[in-house]
């Protein structure tokens, strides 16, 4: 590989037992988009969600089980290769999601079994937990909303205000951080039956989008960084009414990407991803194409320079895209990688990444 032909480090979570490979490590080619195979590692049941700190020193996954846990590893310096040094309990049932918040000093968890949490992280990337809130409430949706369901944890992005999107009660959970310590503010409420999903804020902080799992949305909502409002005014479809209607759509991942320019959602069931256009004067949205994730269930996808990744559950394979660098349009590069249950995609930080016309 040249130096043009630049190795862009990911990890890959997926559901699997303690005593399988669950946890890989990757690379893409940033010229070609082929993917390779690194290494893997056991040890941990269900790694769902990882996420890598903004100093990429470490690594930390979610192990989503009963009694869940967040695993902590070490990055080596030049091979980038993940060791383990540490577990923490997550403090709730199903952790789904993990996120560090932009000055890397606390990791955030989302429990879908009801809680939040957040810890801090010590010399060494040790994690220490320092505080935690149950959710309460319950939905329209008889058996995806009989209680609440934390199914993310993002930050701000200057890091003021902490976003918690409840599946299971429409809402999105507002919190600040005083000591260290989680305080929630005022919900943001939803629509009804929306079961909101993945929020990303967009690069100038003006906007951010989030999936409706259940009813099969996107919602555009204006951000006001004083008070750490949300306030919604665009939903688009997913997909086509009738599609929309079959229980058997769910909408998953929502990623900006990093010029801004356009928004993807992950639609599992209908197995593609949808694209859409934003105005960058008001942050609206225009459905510009669906396409085949190239695989059965997409459930996570991540922007990688000038492709996009997409990790589809149920047929074991994740995908490269080029992102089309004139009107953001997804086209296969003919790479992929056979993983058992592939369910994130997580890429290494890159120090250069301002660069990114993508």
């Amino acid at each position: 590989m040249t130096a043009v032909e630049r190795a862009r480090h990911f990890y890959v979570g997926t559901y699997a037992s303690e005593e399988e490979e669950g946890l890989f490590h990757c690379t893409l080619n940033e010229k070609t988009g082929e993917l390779h195979f690194v290494s893997a590692m056991g040890g941990i049941e269900n790694p769902s969600y990882l996420t890598v700190c903004p100093n990429r020193t470490h690594l930390y996954a979610a192990s989503e089980k009963d009694y869940g846990e967040v695993v902590a590893y070490t990055l080596d310096p030049e091979t980038f290769e993940p060791h383990r040094h540490g577990r923490t309990a997550s403090e709730g049932a199903a952790p789904c999601f993990v996120s560090a918040t932009p000055n890397g000093k606390i990791l955030l968890a989302a429990n879908y079994g009801g809680s939040v949490s957040a810890f801090s992280i010590r010399a060494h990337g040790v994690l220490e937990q320092v505080s935690c809130v149950q959710h309460s409430g319950s939905g329209i949706h008889p058996q995806r909303q009989d209680s609440a369901h934390p199914h993310a944890f993002v930050p701000s992005p200057d890091g003021t205000f902490l976003f918690a999107p409840d599946l299971g009660t429409d809402r999105i959970a507002r919190y600040t951080l005083e000591d260290e310590r989680l305080f929630k503010q005022e919900d943001i409420e939803l629509p009804a039956g929306t079961g909101p999903r993945t929020l990303a804020f967009h690069p100038d902080g003006r906007w951010a989008y989030i999936s409706g799992e259940l009813n099969n949305t996107v919602t555009a909502l204006e951000y006001e960084p004083q008070s750490g409002g949300l306030t919604a005014f665009q939903c688009e479809a997913l997909l086509p009414a009738e599609q929309a209607a079959d229980p058997a759509n769910t909408a998953a991942h929502t990623a900006v990407s990093p010029c801004g320019k356009y928004v993807y959602v992950s639609n599992r069931g209908d197995d593609s991803i949808t694209q859409f256009a934003v105005d960058l004067s008001d942050g609206r949205l225009s459905p510009v194409e669906r396409v085949s994730s190239g695989g059965r269930i997409p459930r996570h996808f991540a922007i990688m320079g000038g492709f996009l990744v997409a990790a589809n559950q149920e047929s074991g394979r994740i995908v490269s895209f080029a992102i089309g660098a004139e009107d953001g349009r997804l086209t296969p590069t003919g790479y992929a990688l056979e993983l058992s249950r592939p369910v994130c995609i997580c890429p290494m930080p890159e120090a250069d990444s301002a660069d990114w016309t993508f």
